[in-house]
This record gives C-alpha cells, structure tokens and sequence, in this order.
C-alpha cells in the first residue's frame, strides 16, 4: 500500500512522494514522522506580504554569531599574489592543501591568506577597534569593526591576499566606485583607511563601510531550506525590483555591476542592499578584467570582454531564477507564475539583443508581474498606468451592456396570428475580429523615433494620417500610425496599405527590442482584420495570436497583450486555446483580477460564462465592476440583462420568474425617486419589452411550452391561457404599441403593430 508524504514541497504543492518501508520519503528525503516545512496558509490573499513591494523586516545574527560563524579555513582556490604568475595552488603544484601563508611553489612570490586584522590590535585610524573577520568574498576579507567616534558598527574590507598584486589594483576600483556612488539600495562607504610601507609609500588600504548584516541572499535561501524561513514568490520578485533599482543607477552612472548572484545582497532590514562593488567597472573597461561568477554571468562575456547592461540583466534573471526554486508559488493560479518565468526567460535569452533593453523595462515588466500574482491571489493594489499602451477609449463586447435597439425588433420575421413568437436568446456581444483590431489599446510611440516629438503636442490628430519626413530619417511610428487608420476604412484594399505600412517601418533600420514588440502588435493587427476581410479566417486568427505571443513574450507585465490573446482565443472556438497554451478564460481572468475597473474583461469573462449556460457566474464577475469604473453603467446593464434573459447555452436557459420581476422593479422606481438603472422612458421601454418577452417564454415553459391549437382551433377559439399567461400578453402588448409610436417610418410601425398582434391575449367568447 503506497502512503503518501504528508510534507510540501518549497513552492508549496504537495510532497507528491512516498513514504518508504525506512520511514522516509523518496521524494523530498523527509521523514515522515519528523517536523517538515512550516504549514502555509489555507486562504491565498494571506500567502507572502500584505502590501505590494514589501519584504518582511530581517534582523542581522548578533556580533558573537556572526564572528564565530566565519570561515575559517579560507575556502577558495589560493593563486599566486604576482600578475604575471596567477598560478593556482592545485596539483601538479601542490600535492596537498596549500598553507594559508608561504611563497608560490612556482616563482617564489610571497603570499598570505590570513586575516590580517585582529582582535586587540591596534585601532585602524586611532577610530576602528577590530573585533575580527566575519566573511570573505574572492577578493578580499571582511573585518567586523567598532567605530569609537560613533560608537556603532561598521565593515572594513580589506585584501584577502595582502601581496595579490591584481587585488590591490581590485581594491582600488572598488574604493574608487564606492566613493562615487549613493543609492539607497547599495552599501555606503564611510572612509578609507591607507595603508603604508616602510618607505612612506602606500601599499593599500581598507574600505569602512556601513554594517548592513550577514543575511545574504543564500542565507535567506538556506533558512528557507531548513524551515526557518517561508519566502515567497512574492519576496523574489520584490527583491529583483530592489536589486533593478541599484543597478538602474549604476548603470545611469555609466558603471556596471558584473557579478549580480544571491551571495551578493543582503536582505537588510525591510529591504535590500547590494555588496561587493570591487567588480564595479566602467562601461568599456576591461582593465582590471571583470569578475564574474561563470554560472550567472552571460554566455557572450569572457574575462576578455566589457561588461554590458545585457550582461548585467542576465545575472539578475539567473538570480531570481535561483531564488523561485525556493520559493512559494504553487498555489498562484492562473498566468502569475508563467507570466513571473517569461521575465526570466526573456533576461537569460541567450541573443542579447534579445534581453530588456534597460534595468528599469525589466524592473517595470517584474512590478506587472507582482501585480497579477497578487490580484490573482485575491489581493487588491491600486492599478498602475502603461508605460507601453494608451487604453482604448472603445468598449468590446459593448453589445451586452447596451440596450437594445429598434431594430433588434424591426428584423424580425413575422408570425401567424395565432403563432407565440419565441423570442431571441440573450446576444454575449461578441466582438469581430475586425471591432478587436480597431479597439484594442495603442502602443505608445517609442520616444526614441525621430518623429517622436509629432505624437506629443497639441495639434497631433490620431485620425489624420501623417508624412514621412522630406529629409532626414524615416519614422517607424508615422508608419504604424497611418497603419492604424488604414485599419479603420471599409475597403479592402486599405487592408493591403496597412499591411505595406507595417512592413516599411519593419525595413527602417533602428534598435531591435524595443520596436520587434511594436511590428508584432500591428502585424497582429493586420491579421486580425484579414480573418474578417479575407476566406482565410482561421489562418489569419492563428496569425495574429502569434504575433500577440511574441508581444506577450517581450512584455510579460503588460496586459494589453494579454488582452488580444484572449479575444483571439476566444474567436478560435469554445475552449479558446491560444498558441501560448492558455486559454481565453486565464487571460481574461488575468486582466480582470489585476483591474476590476476593466469592464472588456469583465464582458469577456461573462460571455465565456454565458457560453457554457452558467448565468450565476457571468452575473457575479458583472456585479465585482466598482461604482468609480469609468464603464461602470456598462457592467450593470449587462449583468441585468443576464439575470433576467434567456440564455443561448446550458440546461435552463430561462430565468426565474422571480428574478424578471425583480428586474421590471428596477425599471419602474417610485414617482419623484431617481432611476435605478436607465435615465429617460425610451431605454427603459427597450429594456422592458425585452424583459416581458423573456417572461413569456418563461411562463409557457413552465406549463409545458407553447400549446398547439388542436381542437380549439376548429371551434374557433384560442387555446385556454396558462396561470400568468394572459397578464404578460397585456403588457408585452403594451410595450410594442409604446415602441411603435415613436417610430416615424409607417413600414416600422406596422411591423411593431404586427408584433403586438401575434401576442395579446385573445378572448374565447
């Protein structure tokens, strides 16, 4: 019999493994009986950090822990202290492990590994009393220090091998890019204390900087692996945030980091700071050669290349990589954790040409991302504007939240006299594919176009096409613009122009990343008005849901892409897969939860809802639209109109009789009381007539459907009336003579007239 683990694993899903004959689980290694991870929370808004961008406050390991937790002795592969030797102390050098201190078995260099502060020496500067080394890094080692004029603590880094020629060089650096930078996110340096030879010359020094403690990165991690610690997907996301912001202003110094890994942060306080600033270089530089760790760094950097911002983002990408391994996350669901890996696969792509271009679009797509775990979790955070799309000021899906129009009657077939009119099933509003092209929110102009100043002054007109330049650059964006309008005309031949208009700006020659996103917007674009123009409908969908895929791709935190997906998904069919392998529903649950104020995807989410007869579902993603939604009327009106319709799918398709009734109150408020849900009796006619048919129906239903006439016709009479039959004729009666009245046309008022006829109630004498 197999028993299961009863552990989680550290994302948060169960173990899954079994527990063997041992005891143990051959899985996760536990023993059944033992303490396991800690017990998470049941509920998901309670899984990691209440409030966005927060990491639990860390307190550092006190002095005496953090003194008698260095290592000792240094695990490092030792090399020689000349530049010109390097040598490493390895076999065929050294046929054991080498001494901490000696000369090079190859050129006789003198090298030491020792700490060569001590406790009880003399204070550095007559002001920093050393109390003894609490870590080292590959460079140098780290001294735990009093500050006698402050009287608190501090950091000193000094060399990890006195005599290393290319450490001293590395110590230089490093001083001399601590000196020039202040970030809130980046250890501080306080002084620097020179060291002398015996002839007065300076041989060194030590850089005194501010105690940030020892919870690194991996510290956290290791908590983590031993139960001490729950990080959080939550967490790993915030601290790439955090680290995103340090290297933004490094790299807007002109400087690079070179060596991001976990190792290298510490979680101080309620957030992060980074250390170790001895692979800081200038852009461009390679002397000293960068440091780097071969595991995080990127496949095109070697120690005989510069760094790049390419490289930078790679190691952070690998670094939240690391982290997620760690980290809960199972229990997300929906996009939020692919979404969270398409940031990592896009910063560890392997072209840089094909990473973020800048630490800050990483750092926004990361915050997105946050966001949709969050509202996926049931949190709620105040949304945050696109820095890549403008919102369409048009609605898909309008048609369900709209009250219908005349001529929802006026197209009707007519009806025998004595023939009870079926009325039509509730429209979901569908939008065509076409309706999506010309609706869906507007990538931003790259302001790096040289035409960019064009789309932001007064007299920019979005429905005028614009001229490319006489002299001087073409413009991408005048491209994708009059693309745009070109989408909008009948014609099909415009449909070709648009098409001619994407790929010339394709042709321009400008930065690849930051404008590959905006071709596959409009090539999707063009797709999307294809699958309505051209026969090929179904190839021009799968088109533009791989250009939206490819938009999804660069922009994980942006929902404008996921959008498109979806609505191209849902076109394909009713399980709406996308090429992505998601489906209609997550997506548009994706938006939604991130922005309930989003009424699109509350109507989209409500027509899948209604696509499978579930009506209680569609109502209540309607009824979560908050009050301040710009198209807050929208949302009431459609999920009025679901409440009490009749709907195209499911086992019951009627309402209940209660819940029309209910509806009808909304539209007759008490004399002198403000409107429920319409203003003026014009809707609220429209709106009542589609109510009273759907009551109808409901009324003959529930007595078994419409009756033949049978032997009542040939004596004459109507079919005896069902329990509420005769009162709804009344007033459906009435609600077609009030809409015929107001109809100017004789053709359409005889039409309605005739409607009225096929359903008042007849006498049998």
């Amino acid at each position: 019999m197999r028993i299961p683990c009863p552990h989680r694993r550290f994302t948060g899903a169960p173990c899954g493994g079994a527990v063997q004959p041992t005891g143990y689980c051959d899985t996760c290694g536990r023993d059944e009986a033992g303490p396991g991870l800690p017990p998470l929370p049941a509920a998901p808004e309670e899984h990691g950090p209440a409030g966005l961008l927060e990491l639990p406050l860390l307190e550092p390991g006190s002095p005496a822990e953090r003194l008698s937790a260095a290592e000792r002795p240094v695990r490092i592969v030792m090399t020689c202290s000349a530049k010109a030797c390097q040598v490493a102390f390895v076999p065929p050098y050294t046929a054991t492990s080498p001494p901490e201190e000696g000369h090079c078995p190859r050129c006789g260099a003198p090298y030491s590994y020792r700490p060569e502060l001590t406790k009880g020496g003399p204070p550095l500067q007559d002001q920093y009393r050393i109390r003894g080394p609490i870590a080292h890094g590959g460079q140098g080692w780290v001294y735990l220090a009093e500050d006698t004029h402050l009287e608190d603590l501090v950091a000193v880094k000094g060399l990890l091998n006195r005599y290393a020629e290319r450490g001293a060089a590395q110590a230089g650096e490093e001083r001399r890019s601590l000196v020039a930078i202040r970030h809130e996110r980046i250890v501080q340096i306080r002084d620097f204390v020179s060291t002398r030879n015996t002839d007065g010359t300076v041989s060194g020094g030590y850089i005194v900087m501010e105690d940030v403690g020892d919870r690194t990165l991996s510290a956290v991690v290791e908590s983590t692996r031993q139960g001490d610690f729950v990080l959080d997907i939550e967490h790993v996301i915030t601290y790439g945030c955090q680290i995103l912001e340090a290297l933004a202003h490094l790299h807007g110094m002109d400087f690079l980091y070179g060596d991001m890994k976990p190792s290298n942060v510490i979680h101080h306080g309620d957030g992060v700071k980074v250390i170790d600033l001895g692979g800081v270089r200038k852009a461009g530089s390679t002397d000293p050669p960068p440091v780097i760790t071969p595991w995080f760094a990127a496949p095109e950097t070697n120690g005989g290349k510069p760094l790049t911002v390419a490289h930078d983002l790679h190691t952070v990408g690998v670094t939240l990589a690391e982290l997620a391994g760690w980290a809960v996350g199972d229990d997300v669901p929906g996009l939020g954790i692919s979404s969270f890996r398409l940031v990592v696969t896009r910063a560890t792509a392997r072209d840089p040409e094909q990473r973020f271009g800048s630490a800050q679009d990483m750092a926004g797509q990361l915050r997105g991302v946050l966001r949709e775990i969050r509202a996926l979790r049931g949190k709620r955070d105040q949304p945050e504007p696109s820095e890549y799309f403008t919102p369409s000021t048009e609605l898909l899906g309008l048609r369900l939240g709209s009250v219908p129009d005349y001529a929802h009657w006026l197209h009707r077939p007519l009806y025998g006299r004595r023939e009870t009119p079926r009325s039509p099933a509730l429209d979901s509003g569908l939008p065509t594919p076409t309706e999506i092209a010309r609706r869906l929110p507007v990538p931003r102009p790259y302001p790096g176009d040289p035409q960019a100043a064009r789309f932001g002054v007064s007299s920019y007109d979005p429905g005028q096409p614009l001229a490319q330049p006489a002299h001087g650059e073409q413009s991408v964006e005048i491209c994708l613009h009059n693309a745009r309008l070109l989408l909008g005309q009948e014609d099909d031949e415009a449909l070709d122009a648009a098409r001619e208009q994407v790929e010339a700006a394709a042709a321009i020659p400008g930065p690849g990343p930051v404008r590959e996103w905006r071709l596959s917007w409009h090539r999707g674009l063009v797709a999307l008005r294809g699958a309505d123009v051209l026969d090929e409908r179904g190839a021009m969908l799968e088109e533009a849901l791989k250009q939206f895929s490819a938009v999804h791709r660069a922009l994980p935190g942006e929902y404008a892409a996921k959008l498109a997906l979806a609505y191209g998904a849902e076109q394909l069919g009713a399980d709406g897969t996308a090429p992505a392998g998601r489906s209609a529903y997550e997506l548009f649950r994706a938006v939604h939860a991130r922005n309930p104020s989003h009424v699109g995807a509350a109507l989209g989410l409500a027509r899948l809802a209604l696509a499978r007869g579930d009506r209680a579902a569609a109502i209540e993603v309607l009824d979560l639209v908050p009050d301040e939604s710009r198209d807050h009327t929208v949302a009431r009106i459609a999920a009025f109109r679901v409440r009490a319709g009749r709907l195209a799918a499911g086992e019951r398709p009627l309402p209940e009789e209660a819940d029309i009734d209910a509806c009808l109150a909304l539209l007759t408020p008490a004399p002198g009381a403000h409107p429920l849900l319409v203003a003026g009796d014009e809707p609220a006619w429209l709106l009542r007539t589609e109510l009273y048919e759907w009551k109808l129906d409901m009324v003959l239903a529930a007595a078994g459907g419409p009756r033949r006439p049978g032997r009542w016709a040939r004596m004459g009479l109507p079919p005896p009336a069902v329990p509420g039959e005769r009162a709804v004729r009344v007033e459906l009666e009435q609600c077609y003579r009030w809409l015929a009245r107001q109809r100017q046309s004789p053709a359409e008022y005889e039409r309605l007239i005739d409607l009225s006829h096929a359903v008042r109630p007849q006498t049998r004498s």
